[in-house]
């Protein structure tokens, strides 16, 4: 038997039912390279009196072992957020089920869900994009399709910014506005938002115009994880509850 079980956008965010479960539990892995991983996992190995084992990228893609294992022993796999958000694990639900392996899913908060903090309504995002890394002759810019055909609907669009865990690397606010502003010709993004460490204790939502923001240090927006949001026409009630919570850096001619 396979369980995954999210762990929420902090480690004490696992939900009652979950942690219940864990502690019947001898094998547990958790997977620290498909999002941005920081969790506690020395808290929650003390709470729970046992070792959690973390799996890399070839423990998750080429040789999940733990789906060996789980043809015969309860095997539960800890992931950050939701489980099945990234498609990397809705592939594990599937190898699992070809194997004959028993699947359950333990959901948990993500950033699908925390976005609202913003204010936006959920119901108003369209279609969620990546801004990747740009490599030497590879410089992928259908993302920004994406920004424009959603504000063509109105719609809010969530980026989520590029992780390359092998490589140590995990773009920053400044590296994803500096990228939009490369692209955008036509000056379709004017303002942004920019979502650092969603519920933590030291979160912060930063709302203005683009030109303003990306004159600041990466250092002002605090550690990650981050998410950006290119806002489309706000919202009445939108606007009051960003407004009323939201470090803002507007240009005074806007306000």
């Amino acid at each position: 038997m396979l369980y995954l079980i999210g762990l929420g956008l902090s480690e004490r965010d696992l939900s009652l039912r979950a942690f219940e479960l864990l502690r019947k539990i001898v094998n547990i892995y958790v997977d620290t390279y498909t999002n941005y991983f920081d969790f506690d996992l020395l808290w929650l190995e003390n709470e729970l009196n046992k070792k959690i084992i973390p799996l890399s990228r070839n423990d998750m893609e080429k040789n999940p072992t733990f789906l060996d294992i789980a043809k015969s022993k309860e095997v539960a796999l800890l992931v950050s957020g939701d489980p099945l958000v990234a498609t990397t694990h809705t592939d594990i639900i599937l190898r699992a089920n070809k194997m004959g392996v028993k699947t359950k899913i333990y959901h948990a908060s993500s950033i699908y869900s925390a976005i609202a903090e913003t204010g936006l309504h959920i119901y108003r995002f369209g279609k969620t994009t990546s801004i990747p890394y740009p490599e030497e002759n590879f410089f992928p810019k259908s993302f920004y399709d994406v920004i424009v055909q959603n504000k063509e609907r109105n719609l809010h669009t969530m980026l989520l910014l590029d992780v390359k865990k092998e490589k140590n690397l995990f773009m920053n606010p400044k590296e994803a506005i500096s990228i939009l502003k490369e692209i955008d010709k036509n000056n379709n993004i004017t303002d942004i938002i920019v979502i650092s460490r969603i519920s933590h204790e030291n979160q912060k939502i930063i709302y203005g115009d683009i030109d303003k923001l990306i004159k600041f240090e990466n250092e002002y927006y605090g550690p990650p994880p981050h998410t950006l949001v290119v806002p489309a026409k706000l919202h009445f009630a939108e606007e009051e509850y960003l407004l009323s919570l939201a470090e803002i850096h507007k240009n005074s001619k806007n306000k």
